[in-house]
Protein backbone atom coordinates (compact mmCIF):
# COMPACT_ATOMS: atom_id res chain seq x y z
CA UNK A 1 0.00 0.00 0.00
CA UNK A 2 1.48 3.42 -0.94
CA UNK A 3 2.94 5.49 1.90
CA UNK A 4 1.29 8.77 2.86
CA UNK A 5 4.06 11.31 2.30
CA UNK A 6 1.89 14.33 3.10
CA UNK A 7 2.38 17.68 1.32
CA UNK A 8 5.80 17.29 -0.29
CA UNK A 9 8.64 19.69 -1.11
CA UNK A 10 10.46 19.35 -4.43
CA UNK A 11 14.04 20.43 -3.77
CA UNK A 12 15.25 20.06 -7.40
CA UNK A 13 12.93 21.95 -9.76
CA UNK A 14 13.92 24.12 -12.72
CA UNK A 15 12.66 27.41 -14.15
CA UNK A 16 14.01 30.28 -16.22
CA UNK A 17 12.16 33.47 -17.20
CA UNK A 18 10.63 33.58 -20.68
CA UNK A 19 12.65 36.68 -21.58
CA UNK A 20 15.95 34.90 -21.01
CA UNK A 21 14.87 31.81 -22.94
CA UNK A 22 13.68 33.91 -25.89
CA UNK A 23 16.95 35.87 -26.03
CA UNK A 24 19.36 33.45 -24.37
CA UNK A 25 22.05 34.08 -26.98
CA UNK A 26 22.30 37.65 -25.61
CA UNK A 27 23.06 36.33 -22.12
CA UNK A 28 25.79 33.79 -22.89
CA UNK A 29 29.54 34.38 -22.52
CA UNK A 30 31.82 34.55 -25.54
CA UNK A 31 32.15 31.23 -27.36
CA UNK A 32 28.73 29.86 -26.37
CA UNK A 33 25.93 29.63 -28.90
CA UNK A 34 22.33 28.46 -29.33
CA UNK A 35 20.90 25.75 -31.56
CA UNK A 36 17.14 25.76 -32.05
CA UNK A 37 14.93 22.78 -32.67
CA UNK A 38 11.19 22.36 -32.30
CA UNK A 39 10.16 23.55 -28.85
CA UNK A 40 13.73 23.54 -27.51
CA UNK A 41 16.67 25.94 -27.38
CA UNK A 42 19.97 24.12 -26.86
CA UNK A 43 22.94 25.89 -25.29
CA UNK A 44 26.17 24.86 -27.05
CA UNK A 45 29.57 25.26 -25.38
CA UNK A 46 32.68 26.57 -27.18
CA UNK A 47 33.71 23.00 -28.13
CA UNK A 48 30.35 22.28 -29.75
CA UNK A 49 28.82 20.16 -26.97
CA UNK A 50 25.16 20.61 -26.06
CA UNK A 51 25.29 21.52 -22.38
CA UNK A 52 21.68 22.48 -21.63
CA UNK A 53 18.30 22.07 -23.32
CA UNK A 54 15.73 24.75 -22.54
CA UNK A 55 12.17 23.56 -23.18
CA UNK A 56 10.59 26.80 -24.36
CA UNK A 57 7.12 26.31 -22.90
CA UNK A 58 7.77 24.11 -19.85
CA UNK A 59 10.76 26.01 -18.45
CA UNK A 60 8.94 29.34 -18.21
CA UNK A 61 5.31 28.28 -17.58
CA UNK A 62 4.46 28.95 -13.93
CA UNK A 63 0.73 28.19 -14.13
CA UNK A 64 1.20 24.71 -15.59
CA UNK A 65 3.85 23.67 -13.03
CA UNK A 66 1.55 24.70 -10.19
CA UNK A 67 -1.20 22.52 -11.67
CA UNK A 68 1.20 19.57 -11.93
CA UNK A 69 2.45 20.14 -8.40
CA UNK A 70 -1.14 19.99 -7.15
CA UNK A 71 -1.72 16.73 -9.02
CA UNK A 72 1.44 15.21 -7.49
CA UNK A 73 0.78 16.37 -3.93
CA UNK A 74 3.79 18.69 -3.97
CA UNK A 75 3.20 21.83 -1.95
CA UNK A 76 6.46 23.72 -2.52
CA UNK A 77 9.27 23.71 -5.06
CA UNK A 78 12.78 25.15 -4.65
CA UNK A 79 13.56 26.75 -7.99
CA UNK A 80 16.92 26.73 -9.81
CA UNK A 81 18.00 27.14 -13.46
CA UNK A 82 19.64 23.72 -13.96
CA UNK A 83 23.06 23.84 -15.57
CA UNK A 84 22.89 27.56 -16.36
CA UNK A 85 25.10 28.67 -13.43
CA UNK A 86 27.97 26.84 -15.17
CA UNK A 87 28.37 29.79 -17.58
CA UNK A 88 26.17 32.47 -16.02
CA UNK A 89 27.18 36.12 -16.37
CA UNK A 90 26.18 39.01 -14.12
CA UNK A 91 23.90 40.30 -16.89
CA UNK A 92 21.97 37.02 -16.90
CA UNK A 93 22.08 36.78 -13.09
CA UNK A 94 20.38 40.15 -12.59
CA UNK A 95 17.64 39.30 -15.07
CA UNK A 96 16.94 35.92 -13.41
CA UNK A 97 17.02 37.41 -9.90
CA UNK A 98 14.62 40.23 -10.80
CA UNK A 99 12.21 37.74 -12.40
CA UNK A 100 12.61 35.49 -9.37
CA UNK A 101 11.59 38.36 -7.10
CA UNK A 102 8.39 38.69 -9.13
CA UNK A 103 7.80 34.97 -8.60
CA UNK A 104 8.22 35.40 -4.84
CA UNK A 105 5.70 38.24 -4.80
CA UNK A 106 3.13 36.25 -6.78
CA UNK A 107 3.72 32.65 -5.68
CA UNK A 108 6.14 32.77 -2.75
CA UNK A 109 4.11 30.34 -0.68
CA UNK A 110 4.61 27.64 -3.35
CA UNK A 111 7.62 28.53 -5.49
CA UNK A 112 10.90 29.40 -3.80
CA UNK A 113 13.54 30.61 -6.27
CA UNK A 114 17.25 30.92 -5.49
CA UNK A 115 19.83 33.64 -5.94
CA UNK A 116 21.80 33.28 -9.18
CA UNK A 117 25.32 34.68 -9.61
CA UNK A 118 28.64 33.68 -11.15
CA UNK A 119 30.62 31.93 -8.43
CA UNK A 120 33.55 34.33 -9.01
CA UNK A 121 35.32 36.30 -11.72
CA UNK A 122 33.07 39.34 -12.17
CA UNK A 123 32.67 42.46 -10.04
CA UNK A 124 29.55 42.69 -7.90
CA UNK A 125 29.01 38.97 -7.21
CA UNK A 126 28.78 39.26 -3.43
CA UNK A 127 26.67 42.42 -3.63
CA UNK A 128 24.24 40.65 -5.98
CA UNK A 129 23.99 37.77 -3.51
CA UNK A 130 23.03 40.28 -0.82
CA UNK A 131 20.49 41.93 -3.12
CA UNK A 132 18.95 38.56 -3.98
CA UNK A 133 18.59 37.66 -0.31
CA UNK A 134 16.84 41.00 0.34
CA UNK A 135 14.46 40.17 -2.54
CA UNK A 136 13.34 37.10 -0.63
CA UNK A 137 15.27 34.45 -2.59
CA UNK A 138 16.04 31.38 -0.48
CA UNK A 139 19.19 29.53 -1.47
CA UNK A 140 21.87 30.14 -4.07
CA UNK A 141 22.42 28.10 -7.24
CA UNK A 142 25.78 26.73 -8.37
CA UNK A 143 27.19 23.94 -10.51
CA UNK A 144 29.95 21.38 -9.93
CA UNK A 145 32.53 23.67 -11.48
CA UNK A 146 32.82 27.21 -12.84
CA UNK A 147 35.41 28.63 -15.22
CA UNK A 148 37.24 25.32 -15.07
CA UNK A 149 37.54 25.34 -11.27
CA UNK A 150 35.93 22.76 -8.99
CA UNK A 151 34.40 24.17 -5.78
CA UNK A 152 37.24 23.12 -3.47
CA UNK A 153 39.47 25.76 -5.13
CA UNK A 154 40.16 29.01 -3.27
CA UNK A 155 38.40 31.12 -5.93
CA UNK A 156 35.09 29.75 -4.61
CA UNK A 157 35.72 30.61 -0.96
CA UNK A 158 34.14 34.12 -0.90
CA UNK A 159 31.01 32.71 -2.59
CA UNK A 160 30.61 30.02 0.08
CA UNK A 161 31.39 32.44 2.90
CA UNK A 162 28.77 34.89 1.66
CA UNK A 163 26.18 32.11 1.22
CA UNK A 164 26.71 31.08 4.84
CA UNK A 165 26.66 34.68 6.06
CA UNK A 166 23.32 35.23 4.29
CA UNK A 167 21.96 31.89 5.54
CA UNK A 168 21.45 30.68 1.95
CA UNK A 169 21.89 26.94 1.32
CA UNK A 170 23.94 26.24 -1.81
CA UNK A 171 22.23 24.07 -4.41
CA UNK A 172 24.97 22.21 -6.29
CA UNK A 173 23.68 21.08 -9.68
CA UNK A 174 25.51 19.26 -12.45
CA UNK A 175 27.56 21.37 -14.82
CA UNK A 176 27.00 20.90 -18.53
CA UNK A 177 29.84 18.36 -18.56
CA UNK A 178 33.06 17.77 -16.58
CA UNK A 179 35.93 20.21 -17.02
CA UNK A 180 37.84 17.58 -19.04
CA UNK A 181 35.27 15.58 -21.00
CA UNK A 182 37.08 14.66 -24.22
CA UNK A 183 37.24 10.94 -23.38
CA UNK A 184 33.45 10.92 -22.95
CA UNK A 185 32.59 12.42 -26.34
CA UNK A 186 33.11 9.33 -28.51
CA UNK A 187 29.99 7.53 -27.30
CA UNK A 188 28.03 10.67 -26.38
CA UNK A 189 28.67 10.07 -22.66
CA UNK A 190 29.63 13.62 -21.67
CA UNK A 191 26.15 14.32 -20.34
CA UNK A 192 24.82 11.01 -18.94
CA UNK A 193 28.09 9.74 -17.45
CA UNK A 194 29.97 13.01 -17.14
CA UNK A 195 27.38 14.69 -14.96
CA UNK A 196 27.21 11.71 -12.62
CA UNK A 197 30.99 11.76 -12.30
CA UNK A 198 30.98 15.48 -11.51
CA UNK A 199 28.14 15.21 -9.00
CA UNK A 200 30.22 12.64 -7.15
CA UNK A 201 33.58 14.39 -7.52
CA UNK A 202 32.53 17.88 -6.41
CA UNK A 203 31.04 17.01 -2.98
CA UNK A 204 33.81 14.52 -2.20
CA UNK A 205 36.44 17.17 -3.01
CA UNK A 206 34.56 19.66 -0.83
CA UNK A 207 34.49 17.25 2.11
CA UNK A 208 38.23 16.54 1.73
CA UNK A 209 38.93 20.29 1.50
CA UNK A 210 37.56 20.92 4.98
CA UNK A 211 35.22 23.65 3.75
CA UNK A 212 32.46 22.56 6.12
CA UNK A 213 34.85 22.95 9.05
CA UNK A 214 36.15 26.29 7.80
CA UNK A 215 32.60 27.62 7.29
CA UNK A 216 30.49 26.18 10.11
CA UNK A 217 27.17 27.61 8.82
CA UNK A 218 27.53 26.33 5.24
CA UNK A 219 24.62 24.12 4.09
CA UNK A 220 24.32 22.38 0.74
CA UNK A 221 22.01 20.37 -1.52
CA UNK A 222 23.69 18.05 -4.02
CA UNK A 223 21.62 17.07 -7.04
CA UNK A 224 20.91 13.60 -8.39
CA UNK A 225 21.85 11.71 -5.21
CA UNK A 226 25.38 12.98 -5.64
CA UNK A 227 25.90 10.84 -8.74
CA UNK A 228 27.08 7.68 -6.99
CA UNK A 229 28.36 9.07 -3.69
CA UNK A 230 26.19 6.66 -1.73
CA UNK A 231 27.74 3.63 -3.44
CA UNK A 232 31.36 4.19 -2.42
CA UNK A 233 31.57 5.94 0.94
CA UNK A 234 33.82 3.29 2.48
CA UNK A 235 36.22 3.48 -0.45
CA UNK A 236 36.64 7.25 -0.25
CA UNK A 237 36.48 7.98 3.46
CA UNK A 238 38.61 6.23 6.05
CA UNK A 239 42.21 5.85 7.20
CA UNK A 240 45.03 5.97 4.67
CA UNK A 241 45.28 2.54 3.07
CA UNK A 242 48.49 0.57 2.45
CA UNK A 243 48.33 1.86 -1.13
CA UNK A 244 48.16 5.46 0.12
CA UNK A 245 44.47 6.03 -0.65
CA UNK A 246 42.11 8.01 1.54
CA UNK A 247 42.98 10.14 4.50
CA UNK A 248 39.64 11.80 5.22
CA UNK A 249 37.96 9.92 8.04
CA UNK A 250 34.42 8.61 7.84
CA UNK A 251 33.66 10.60 10.97
CA UNK A 252 34.74 13.83 9.25
CA UNK A 253 32.71 12.97 6.17
CA UNK A 254 29.63 12.17 8.25
CA UNK A 255 29.86 15.50 10.06
CA UNK A 256 30.05 17.33 6.72
CA UNK A 257 27.12 15.36 5.33
CA UNK A 258 25.03 16.34 8.33
CA UNK A 259 24.83 19.73 6.59
CA UNK A 260 24.10 18.27 3.15
CA UNK A 261 21.07 16.85 1.40
CA UNK A 262 21.20 14.57 -1.64
CA UNK A 263 18.08 14.78 -3.78
CA UNK A 264 16.28 11.97 -5.60
CA UNK A 265 16.12 13.64 -9.03
CA UNK A 266 15.54 12.72 -11.73
CA UNK A 267 12.62 10.38 -11.46
CA UNK A 268 13.65 8.75 -14.74
CA UNK A 269 16.90 7.43 -13.19
CA UNK A 270 16.25 6.88 -9.53
CA UNK A 271 13.28 4.77 -8.45
CA UNK A 272 12.30 3.19 -5.13
CA UNK A 273 15.19 0.69 -5.13
CA UNK A 274 17.90 3.33 -5.56
CA UNK A 275 16.24 5.71 -3.10
CA UNK A 276 15.88 2.98 -0.47
CA UNK A 277 19.53 2.01 -0.87
CA UNK A 278 20.70 5.63 -0.63
CA UNK A 279 18.67 6.03 2.56
CA UNK A 280 20.17 2.83 3.98
CA UNK A 281 23.71 4.17 3.39
CA UNK A 282 23.38 7.93 3.93
CA UNK A 283 20.42 7.98 6.31
CA UNK A 284 16.89 9.27 5.86
CA UNK A 285 17.99 12.63 7.29
CA UNK A 286 20.26 13.27 4.26
CA UNK A 287 17.91 12.48 1.36
CA UNK A 288 15.25 14.81 -0.08
CA UNK A 289 12.67 14.58 -2.83
CA UNK A 290 13.73 16.02 -6.18
CA UNK A 291 11.96 15.79 -9.54
CA UNK A 292 14.25 17.63 -12.01
CA UNK A 293 11.08 19.14 -13.53
CA UNK A 294 10.60 19.66 -16.46
CA UNK A 295 13.18 16.95 -17.24
CA UNK A 296 11.54 14.64 -14.71
CA UNK A 297 7.91 14.03 -13.89
CA UNK A 298 6.43 15.44 -10.68
CA UNK A 299 3.93 12.60 -10.24
CA UNK A 300 6.62 10.01 -10.90
CA UNK A 301 9.02 11.55 -8.38
CA UNK A 302 6.37 11.65 -5.64
CA UNK A 303 5.10 8.15 -6.46
CA UNK A 304 8.61 6.73 -6.09
CA UNK A 305 8.59 7.81 -2.46
CA UNK A 306 5.08 6.50 -1.92
CA UNK A 307 6.26 3.10 -3.16
CA UNK A 308 9.39 2.88 -1.01
CA UNK A 309 9.48 0.43 1.88
CA UNK A 310 10.07 3.19 4.42
CA UNK A 311 8.46 3.91 7.71
CA UNK A 312 6.02 6.83 7.56
CA UNK A 313 8.51 8.94 9.54
CA UNK A 314 11.32 8.24 7.07
CA UNK A 315 9.08 8.97 4.10
CA UNK A 316 8.00 12.31 5.48
CA UNK A 317 11.58 13.29 6.23
CA UNK A 318 12.55 12.62 2.62
CA UNK A 319 9.35 14.12 1.21
CA UNK A 320 9.47 17.43 3.05
CA UNK A 321 10.96 17.38 6.55
CA UNK A 322 14.60 17.55 5.48
CA UNK A 323 13.92 20.37 3.02
CA UNK A 324 12.10 22.40 5.67
CA UNK A 325 14.98 21.86 8.09
CA UNK A 326 17.74 22.80 5.65
CA UNK A 327 15.90 25.89 4.42
CA UNK A 328 14.80 26.74 7.98
CA UNK A 329 11.13 26.70 7.09
CA UNK A 330 9.94 24.62 10.05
Amino acid sequence: MPIDIGPAADIHHHWLPAELIAHVEDYLPEGYSVRDREGVRDVIDPKGLRVQSLFIEEFADVRRRLELMDEAGIRTAHISPGCFPNWITMKAARLINDASADMVRNHGDRLKPMVNVPAFGEPGVLEEMERGAKLGLTGVAATCHFRGKYPDEEEWLPFFQKAAELDLPVFLHAAGAPVHYQDLVKYNLATPMGRSLDLCLAPVKLIYSGIFERIPNLRMVVGHLGGFVFLNLKRWFGPVSREGHGGCSMETAQRAMDRMLFDTAPAGWYGPLEIEYAVSILGANRIALGSDYPHGGLNTAADHLRNCSFSDDQARLVASGNARRLYKQE
